[in-house]
């Protein structure tokens, strides 16, 4: 992971993440909370493997090392 997806993460995904999950679980109505919990996970877990998916393939596509 290079510096500046390091300070994506802290800046700005981290506290995103965080304040999303806050107001979820800060919903009355319990079960509707649950379901937005889970769905919020499911897109963190599908971004992540999106990243090492892309990132794995532009490493490939554009690495320097003379070949």
């Amino acid at each position: 992971m290079t510096g500046a997806s390091l300070v994506f993460w802290i800046v700005c995904a981290i506290p995103l993440i965080g304040m999303l999950y806050y107001l979820i679980r800060k919903d009355k109505n319990k079960m509707k909370g649950s379901w937005g919990v889970i769905i919020l996970g499911a897109l963190l877990i599908a971004a992540i493997l999106v990243i090492v998916y892309v990132t794995k393939d532009f490493n490939a596509i554009f690495s320097q090392d003379g070949n």
